[in-house]
């Protein structure tokens, strides 16, 4: 717990500590007085500093869900001497009801490693191929054609145990509505395998059942945390602490473990699907796009329009765009009904584009890649391109930032040119653009490191500053590609779109969120709803994780609600914090001003794993006995039954 609060801290500086021209740089920091950060602006989260019971306090609720386990056959070990023919059978009778017969089946010798897995595969290939022929029989004969059943066969799966050299048959879980149950028989047949397999008998045969899975109460702790911020001038710094006002204030409560969901959740959903990496969206989000987000972004729900050559890779690996494909999300819409609240211009300030971009190898000299722009009123607000061209003996991308401001009755372009190696760009870089308005400047970073303007090769030219006011609007347009064609195929991983001048993020706060693969069965999952991507609302969902399969996690309960992947914090705990102590310790003669900020978080300490406290009942069988009759002696000596008349007359 202690471990996940300081993560905690550290994703919340990571997140809300972006400011202006101000970005802050997180880590862990150190206690000696000595230590000085490689570069400022920085955060470091010092800790634990104190640990404290909580007597006083009451400890949190367990948690309890049920935990289903499938029946299973476990085969006897097999040694090197023993054998299966080839071509052999298998007939298997699963739940009590579905037969099946395997024929086919390869052989081999167990001394060798290799054969205890090719006959799992081939006994999982085979169970995948009746499932889908529709050769699963009724005890009848009969082809089998209960809808629930034959769904529940699909987890049907045959495992092989390495270290104890056996075959492990299991079924699927069952299914609590049906009068059928979990397990898995091996039937005699002509030519069976069955006892080569080590399966007749079997060294273990257990039919399903379900368990209570229940986490012990939490020890109720406060810890105490140090928070430094260090900053190279006081306008810096006062504007961070700006940000730590509101952000990590006084009193306030944070999230351990934050996820982010990677497509919305309905309401009765059972699984959630969470990113692997990715950032919140913020209520200055304009466009928000994550690699999962399959024709829909982020920031309101909005349409992505794909034109044929773009589309969304399999397996979360971004939008892929070739050709003449584009990609489009409608930016700031106007609304259908007048709201005084409706700028015309969102962002008169600046506005900030940040894209995870990966170009394919084959670029030559002179090409032209146009990656993305945003058009109000055919106007260019915003537009990056990459330009290749070969600098002495290295090909280098160019990439060219150009801005659109007006000032007075006309407007003019800012404009900003950076050279990277095409081998960064091939192997994907985080490009941010940030446009200063008021200054005139498109200023550029990759994996969140500014443009070095003083490297001749990287920037042969100063940017072209142009000072006035963006040319945002409603109903703007912002296009991935362009209609004329690209002539490098390029994949776009996440997008977004800020209608303020803010710096990039640290870079680590993308790897920080808390990934499916992380989690585990048994642990709490809460949904809340956020405007702000740290800060978490009213409105909350609770359940615990009871499976999981890649980025999706299976709940032990039905959602409530309907919750939307950009409005969404996926958590584990929420911990309530305070401040203790503030204090400044500057180093005037090194100019770094620096400023520690004491907080003491009272967290419920949890047990790491579950426990399964009680097996249950599988199918209850219950007696009726009609009001009035006899009643024999029951199991319950010292019980009696009274009709509630009686009782009402005063009789007992």
């Amino acid at each position: 717990m202690i471990r996940e609060i300081l993560s905690g801290l550290l994703w919340q500086g990571r997140m809300a500590l972006r400011s202006g021209d101000v970005r802050v740089f997180a880590a862990h920091g150190y206690v000696d007085e000595g230590y000085r950060p490689s570069r400022v602006p920085f955060l470091s989260v010092v800790g634990p500093l104190g640990l404290f019971p909580e007597p006083e306090r009451e400890n949190g609720r367990t948690g309890v869900a049920t935990v289903r386990v499938p029946g299973h056959l476990v085969g006897r070990p097999r040694a090197a001497s023993d054998s299966v023919p080839p071509g052999g059978a298998l007939k298997l009778r699963l739940d009590g009801r579905a037969t099946v017969t395997l024929t086919g089946l390869p052989g081999g010798s167990f001394a060798s490693a290799a054969t205890g897995p090719a006959l799992t595969a081939a006994l999982n290939a085979k169970l995948a191929e009746a499932l889908a022929g529709g050769l699963f029989q009724e005890p009848t004969g009969a082809p089998l054609t209960d809808p629930l059943l034959l769904e529940a066969l699909a987890a049907v799966t045959a495992r092989w145990d390495v270290e104890g050299g056996r075959l492990a048959l299991s079924s699927d879980p069952g299914i609590a509505s049906m009068a059928f149950r979990s397990s898995v028989e091996v039937l005699p047949v002509t030519g069976s395998i069955a006892g080569a397999l080590g399966l007749e008998p079997p060294e273990r045969a257990q039919e399903g059942r379900a368990f209570l899975s229940k986490l012990r109460a939490p020890k109720a702790m406060a810890i105490d945390v140090q928070v430094d911020l260090w900053a190279g001038s006081q306008v810096d710094l006062a504007s961070i602490m700006d940000t730590v006002a509101l952000s990590i204030p006084t009193r306030g409560q944070m999230v351990l473990r934050p996820s982010l969901l990677a497509e919305d959740v309905p309401d009765g959903a059972t699984t959630l699907r969470l990113l692997p990496r990715g950032e919140p969206t913020t209520l200055m989000s304009l466009a928000h796009l994550e690699a999962s987000d399959l024709g829909l972004e982020r920031a309101r729900g909005g349409r992505v329009d794909l034109t044929p050559g773009a589309s969304f890779l399999p397996a979360s690996e971004g939008l892929r765009l070739s050709g003449t494909g584009t990609a489009s999300v409608l930016v700031y819409p106007l609304p259908a009904v007048p709201d005084p609240f409706h700028d015309d211009n969102p962002a008169p300030d600046g506005l900030a584009l940040s894209l995870g971009l990966r170009v394919a190898p084959g670029a030559v000299a002179a090409q032209t890649l146009p990656v993305a722009v945003l058009l109000s009123q055919a106007q260019p607000v915003l537009r990056l391109v990459v330009r290749y061209e070969q600098v002495g003996t290295r090909l280098m991308g160019e990439v060219v930032a150009t801005a659109t401001l007006s000032q007075g009755s006309g407007t003019q372009v800012a404009e900003t040119r950076w050279r990277l190696p095409v081998e960064r760009l091939e192997a994907g870089v985080a490009l941010h653009a940030r446009l200063e308005a008021g200054e005139g400047v498109v200023w550029l970073s990759a994996d969140g490191a500014p443009q070095p303007l003083q490297d001749p090769e990287a920037t042969p030219a100063p940017p072209v500053a142009a000072p006035g006011v963006t040319v945002a609007a409603s109903d703007m347009v912002l296009t991935l590609g362009a209609q004329t064609g690209t002539p490098l195929d390029f994949t776009v991983d996440h997008l977004h779109l800020v209608a303020e001048p803010v710096g990039p993020l640290d870079p680590a706060l993308r790897r920080s969120v808390t990934a499916a693969p992380r989690l585990k069965v048994g642990d709490v999952v809460v949904l809340g709803e956020s405007e702000d991507g740290y800060r978490v609302g009213k409105r909350r969902f609770q359940a615990l994780v009871l499976g999981l399969d890649g980025d999706a996690v299976t709940l032990s309960k039905p959602v409530e609600g309907v919750w939307a992947r950009g409005r969404t914090l996926v958590f584990e705990e929420e911990c309530f914090f305070f401040q203790t102590q503030l204090r400044r310790r500057d180093d005037l003669l090194n100019h770094l001003y620096r400023c520690c900020v004491d907080y003491r978080v009272s967290a419920l300490m949890d047990e790491p794993n579950p426990r399964t406290s009680a097996r249950l009942v599988e199918k209850p069988q219950v007696d009726l006995v009609a009001r009035g009759a006899a009643r024999g002696a029951s199991g319950h000596p010292g019980t009696s039954v009274t009709e509630v008349e009686t009782a009402r007359r005063g009789t007992i």
